[in-house]
């Protein structure tokens, strides 16, 4: 790994033509065509070709198609489709069905996915609620016998192990981690394994080097053996689904095999700059999806870590060996802590360690798997083969869970601001360099330094100062409960948590905070509390403000926790102001006095009112400053006032 490689015309090449996406985005990445018609509508005739394996969805199947016309006439665009049953339909083949079409929903709860968004980066328009499909014509060949492998693969993989084994050697073998228990998906989370679950180039590695190996072992010679492992690579990556890891590991391999076959200097880090600007030639949109910055990171600290660190990890001891594994885990690593932050406001804090027991592991599960794959139907071979897999299955996820059991294992984060991340990007740069800039160099120091300054402007785990400068109210909720996060200069403040608590904390998390001043409830029911005790667990409670009334046991549990973790428990009446920076809460149910039922207070939080059902906010108090006048906000939509 030499300087001289970012001056390369391919690299600079790639540079620029990102920038340019970024820049004229609107250019780059156009918005998928909508329906030529409004949402929502049922009974569309739709034809196409699914874009993906059909996956598992509550109440049947999930995948994505590619329209070529509704109602007859030629139209393109992305559909997310549901439907009980497929009718054997499968990635590549097209086909025509009855739907009800609908918009996508957006994020339910402020920071947690926004569905729409997220479809919409897929080129997906609407949802399309399906009737019986009807398949119009069949994938070509290739697609076909790499379907057959797939569903051959799991198969194998559910008829000889556990459930649990079975959905985690998916995950491994060919990237299908959508039947992984949730817990136990938190669990690779936590331990910094989830990335295992993801067919990447490890996977597209295994699949060249052994084909290559076998191939030689045959007689083949180089070139042949070449090819037939860049063939059977490319074969593995259409069964495993063309996901953006493995689209980027099988050309990084092709132009690095290719070129070591025609006996020319190609380097891993010319081939990974060439496999990034072919993905972005193609699909433009990518550079703005997790998935492919992830990979790419992940790929790049490997390739310009070991690259640099190469002579210096150089040992045949085991401690050597070990120092080499740590480095591995590190580099791959390296880079992704402040993306981790930012889409998932968590980080591993055992993912160095974890790694270096679990990505070797991984490595034999993966031949397991294939394995598996390849012997099934052998009678007694494939049963003691299962036996085995299934014992070694148990214990890599025992692996898995005992380093997701360690105190502290993970932390949740609030999310880092931009001068944070591009501080801990130089500070990775530095310390991927270090080599090649000179361990005392002084380019090597003020860059680590500058780094570390910038990547702790605003401290990167507590979050940002809770002073903001303006005013926001952002309402939200389900079927039953209406809640609503306010942001104003003495802090953020929630009322009514009354939905899942983990996607409260991201709310907080999305406002580059860890804590919230305080949690609001308009009444002592069940539906305005739900949340309450996973969010605190997550993110910290200060304050909680309730009105008198007999406390429910479980609320009362709660709150017995909070107190103990140091919040402070007001009970409120009507007329009164519990708390500086509070205005004095007011009967709900429009002012009519306490009734027995439903909602019983309204809050006035600094300059914004919440109605006692949570159903609008309402700027009551400009405090002598100039700005917009009064407003309503009703549920469902942002308001972000500045004074």
């Amino acid at each position: 790994m030499l300087f001289s490689y970012y001056r390369r015309p391919l690299f600079l090449l790639l540079l620029a033509y990102a920038g340019s996406i970024v820049l004229f985005r609107d250019f780059f990445v156009r918005p998928p065509e909508k329906p030529p018609f409004p949402l929502p509508r049922p009974g569309v005739l739709v034809e196409g070709r699914l874009s993906e394996y059909p996956a598992a969805a509550p109440g049947g199947l999930r995948f994505a198609l590619e329209t070529t016309a509704v109602y007859g006439r030629p139209f393109s665009t992305g559909l997310m489709v549901y439907a009980r049953s497929v009718a054997g339909a499968s990635y590549g083949d097209k086909v025509s069905f009855l739907a009800d079409l609908e918009a996508p929903p957006g994020a339910s709860v402020p920071g947690s996915l926004d569905w729409a968004e997220y479809l919409s980066g897929r080129g997906i328009t609407a949802q399309a609620r399906a009737r019986e499909l009807e398949v119009t014509g069949r994938a070509n060949v290739l697609l076909r016998l790499a379907r057959k492998f797939r569903y051959s693969a799991l198969g194998a993989f559910e008829a000889g192990l556990k459930p649990e084994a079975a959905s985690v050697l998916g995950g491994v073998v060919l990237g299908e981690k959508k039947s992984v228990p949730p817990d136990l998906k938190a669990a690779f989370q936590e331990s910094g394994a989830m990335h295992l679950l993801v067919a990447s180039g490890s996977n597209v590695g295994f699949v060249v080097a052994v084909v290559y190996f076998l191939c030689s072992r045959l007689g083949l010679r180089r070139r042949r053996a070449g090819l037939a492992a860049l063939g059977l690579a490319g074969f593995y990556v259409v069964a495993a689904g063309l996901d953006a890891p493995l689209v980027r590991a099988y050309l990084m391999f092709s132009a690095g095999l290719c070129a070591w076959l025609l006996r020319r200097e190609a380097g891993a880090f010319h081939a990974l700059t060439a496999a990034a600007l072919a993905i972005l030639l193609f699909s433009p949109r990518s550079l703005f999806d997790a998935g492919f910055q992830m990979s790419f990171l992940a790929a790049y600290g490997l390739t310009a870590g070991l690259g640099a660190w190469g002579k210096h990890l150089r040992a045949g001891s085991w401690a050597g060996r070990a120092l080499g594994l740590l480095a591995v885990s590190f580099f791959a690593q390296l880079c992704l802590y402040p993306l981790l932050a930012v889409y998932f406001h968590k980080i591993s804090l055992v993912s160095l360690f974890s790694n270096m027991v679990l990505v070797p592991a991984s490595g034999l599960a993966m031949a397991l798997g294939f394995l598996l794959a390849f012997l099934s139907g052998t009678g007694f071979i494939f049963k003691g083969l299962a036996y085995a897999a299934g014992l070694f299955m148990e214990a890599f996820i025992g692996a898995v869970k005992f380093f997701a059991g360690l105190p502290f294992a993970s932390m949740n984060v609030a999310e880092p601001s931009a001068w944070s991340v591009a501080g801990f990007f130089l500070l990775a740069f530095a310390l991927v360099h270090a080599p090649l800039l000179g361990f005392r160099s002084r380019g090597f120091l003020f860059s680590a330094a500058l780094g570390l300054a910038l990547a702790g402007s605003d401290p990167f785990v507590k979050g940002l100062d809770p002073a903001p400068a303006g005013y926001k109210a952002v309402l939200f909720g389900d079927s039953n409960t209406s809640c609503a996060l306010l942001r104003v200069p003495a802090g953020l403040f929630l009322v009514n948590p009354g939905v899942n608590g983990k996607k409260l904390a991201d709310s907080v998390f999305v406002e580059g905070l860890r804590e919230l001043e305080g949690v609001a409830l308009t009444s002592l029911e069940e539906k305005n509390f739900s949340g309450l005790e996973e969010l605190s667990k997550l993110a910290a409670v200060r304050n909680i403000f309730l009105p008198y009334g007999p406390l429910p046991a479980e609320l009362k549990r709660v709150l017995a926790e909070l107190e103990k973790a140091g919040a402070r428990v007001y009970r409120v009446w009507p007329g009164e102001r519990p708390a500086p920076g509070l205005g004095a809460a007011g009967w709900g149910n429009g002012g009519a006095g306490y009734s027995g039922r439903a909602d019983i207070l309204d809050w006035e939080i600094d300059a914004l009112k919440i109605s006692g059902e949570g159903g609008y906010a309402e700027v009551i108090r400009p405090r002598g400053k100039t700005g917009p006048a009064p407003v309503s906000v009703r549920k469902g939509k942002t308001v972000t006032l500045e004074f």
